[in-house]
């Protein structure tokens, strides 16, 4: 699911930015803050965009108005209203459930109530002082289809629209397009995450959060390598790569959270069966040298 965020402000800062979410799945609600009355304590929006740099996304959550069918892995981007410039400004993951908080509305919070509200990691976030996807641009093609001026969050974004505006967006930000990759279940190496359940190794390269920051840190090409799947193909192999996880297992915790910059690698399929052809897995660099090697004692025959 993919939600999108819209926000209704006077200036040009990251308050300003009220988010509408929109959801390339089944449903995509539209998300509303208004900054005037939500006083939202988002840090500085260059220190959001450093974070993104640094991480590969930036932690905050948002109000979802009375929409409670988000679930973790849905699409976010944030849409910004009110006085120019207009238009989107982020993109990002929900990261849990809808809960209960403090009401954003001040008087509302002092009588008690509370306001539904859902954890995002943003993996784009644009200064709308310098750079927007303009609001105008959702008033042609396929996007006419939609009203975006909304006034209530809960708007569903159609699927045919969501996977355009995808497109768009990431030739705007210049990332790569995402695409859900399948995945081989040959992986079967196990690890806990904390002390509640046991997941395979490959649920942190099938996390699309993580996935997305990571390509959009090193590209499309196999680490090892170097195959690029458009290049070869051509349309049908945009945006086509696994990630590799290569922190050992031995070195997870209860405490361990993935940093897709640090810890995940764009690999092709065969370089990513290969590195786990034993445990624990080859680092990226010695199945590299074993591939220089092979194909350096080719040359020589």
């Amino acid at each position: 699911m993919t939600t999108l965020s819209a926000a209704f402000c006077p200036g040009a800062t990251h308050l300003d930015a009220l988010p509408v979410a929109a959801t390339i799945a089944a449903w995509r609600p539209i998300y509303l803050w208004n900054p005037t009355r939500y006083g939202h304590d988002w840090q500085s929006i260059e220190d959001c965009i450093q974070e993104i740099e640094k991480h590969g996304y930036y932690k905050d959550d948002w109000s979802c108005g009375v929409t409670k069918r988000i679930v973790p892995g849905d699409r976010v981007f944030l849409l910004k209203q009110g006085a120019e410039p207009r238009g989107i400004i982020a993109s990002g993951w929900a990261t849990s459930k809808v809960r209960q908080k403090p009401h954003w509305d001040l008087r509302a919070r002092a009588e008690g109530r509370k306001a539904l509200y859902v954890d995002v990691e943003f993996d784009v976030i644009l200064n709308p002082a310098k750079r927007i996807f303009p609001r105008s641009r959702l008033d042609h093609g396929i996007y006419a289809r939609m009203h975006w001026d909304v006034q209530a969050s809960g708007r569903m974004i159609p699927n045919e629209i969501a996977e355009q505006l995808e497109r768009e967006w990431a030739e705007f930000v210049g990332r790569p397009v995402y695409t859900p990759t399948p995945f081989p279940e040959e992986v079967t190496e196990t690890y806990y995450e904390g002390a509640r359940k046991r997941v395979t190794v490959n649920a942190y390269e099938r996390n699309p959060r993580a996935r997305q920051a990571c390509i959009q840190h090193y590209g499309l090409s196999c680490a090892v390598c170097g195959f690029n799947f458009e290049e070869v193909y051509g349309s049908i192999g945009e945006g086509y790569i696994h990630v590799h996880h290569i922190v050992p297992l031995s070195e997870i915790d209860e405490a361990y959270e993935i940093d897709p910059i640090a810890d995940l690698r764009p690999v092709c399929p065969n370089c990513h069966a290969m590195l786990h052809r034993r445990s624990p897995a080859y680092a990226i660099e010695e199945l590299r040298a074993i591939l220089n090697n092979r194909k350096g004692n080719h040359r020589l025959r």
